[in-house]
């Protein structure tokens, strides 16, 4: 199978084709979030210390590992044997907390988006949904959301794995952008988090730059990038 960008073609979703899209857009993002160096990453920023203790993941997982010391330590009565078999579960805890997160907070939260795209980006004025399509098969997707006249948000960008680092994900950007100027948008942002790093690491290659967080994203661990054009 070609698997080279040039066999692939940018058009808008059709509303047949939006389930297919949903599962792609949601498989990518549990690639990127759920994943062991997210855990990693999570309990790192546990253990760096206290100026994240307000975020709410962290918090959860700060009274977790608590109450899992004081369990050990009641059975054991070793401080030592306590401490080694609490971060010996911090890291499968974490990833559950992770995957409550993704499934509870994040895609619950965006449902009637998700399991609507078509008539969702359809159905809102100057918002859009592409999708790269393979021959019959949809390997990639982007969304515009519009927020004002001359911003416009960028959401769902994904490339399934088999397809990346192909130029399929540049030229979802050069679609998006180019529309963007068409329609005179002047500012692109987008979120995201400390537990996608290779997701910042592509925008910010892409020309995206860190703005000011809210002090509620930065509490979540959510970043807000943008890009004049």
């Amino acid at each position: 199978m070609e698997n080279d960008a040039k066999t692939v073609t940018i058009r808008k979703l059709r509303q047949e084709e939006e389930i297919e899209a949903r599962d792609i857009v949601v498989s990518a993002f549990y690639g990127q979030i759920v994943t062991l160096r997210a855990a990693v990453c999570f309990v790192l920023a546990v253990f760096s210390g206290l100026r994240h203790i307000l975020e709410p993941l962290i918090f959860c997982l700060y009274v977790i590992l608590g109450l899992l010391m004081t369990i050990f330590h009641a059975v054991t009565n070793s401080v030592l044997i306590s401490v080694v078999l609490t971060a010996a579960w911090s890291l499968p805890t974490a990833w559950g907390l992770i995957y409550c997160s993704f499934y509870g907070l994040y895609v619950r939260s965006r449902r009637r988006e998700l399991d609507h795209l078509y008539s969702y980006y359809n159905g809102k004025a100057g918002s859009k949904f592409w999708v790269a399509v393979c021959g019959e098969k949809i390997v990639g997707t982007v969304a515009l959301d519009r927020v004002s006249d001359t911003v416009a948000e960028l959401k769902w960008m994904s490339v399934l794995p088999e397809y990346r680092r192909r130029g399929v994900g540049t030229r979802l950007m050069k679609r998006f952008e180019g529309f963007c100027r068409s329609e005179r948008v002047r500012k692109i942002r987008l979120h995201t988090s400390r537990i996608q790093p290779e997701a910042l690491r592509l925008y910010q290659k892409w020309g995206f730059v860190w703005t000011n967080t809210t002090s509620l994203a930065a509490m979540h661990g959510h970043y807000l990038l943008q890009k004049l054009i």
